[in-house]
């Protein structure tokens, strides 16, 4: 477990996200983040499991039109797409690097992806 956080802190600070851009005097939230992470060892995801790297893709846009906004691509590749699912937006501190909460709740004890945060965001998505 600590070595996944490990990993995912080191691969977090290469992470890239988008921030709030300006447009004339408002402020425009972003419509996507999106992130690089590498799992060392398997993780699950929902029915999914994972190891090796992926980009991680939340979409705005998606969910305001309620369709599945958090995606998940092996390699990064719009033909590689692993899972995507609706998530469930909720507040949490502001993290500087890319974030992955688990448990270990998961089958044979793998652990679990219960939450995902990307770098420089106050809200996280609960996989559900």
């Amino acid at each position: 477990m600590k070595r996944l956080v490990l990993t995912v802190a080191i691969l977090g600070a290469l992470a890239f996200g988008s921030g709030p851009l300006l447009t004339g005097n408002k402020a425009q939230a972003a419509t996507t983040e999106r992130a690089v992470v590498e799992f060392t060892q398997t993780v699950k995801l929902l029915d999914v499991f994972l190891r090796g790297e992926y980009v991680v893709i939340h979409d705005d846009s998606k969910m305001a039109q309620g369709e599945p906004c958090l995606s998940i691509y092996r390699n990064g590749e719009p033909d590689n797409l692993i899972v995507a699912f609706h998530c469930k937006p909720i507040e949490r501190t502001q993290v500087e690097q890319f974030t992955i909460r688990t448990s270990r709740r998961a089958w044979f004890d793998l652990p679990e992806i219960l939450e995902i945060q990307f770098a420089g965001s106050t809200k996280a998505h609960l996989v559900r």
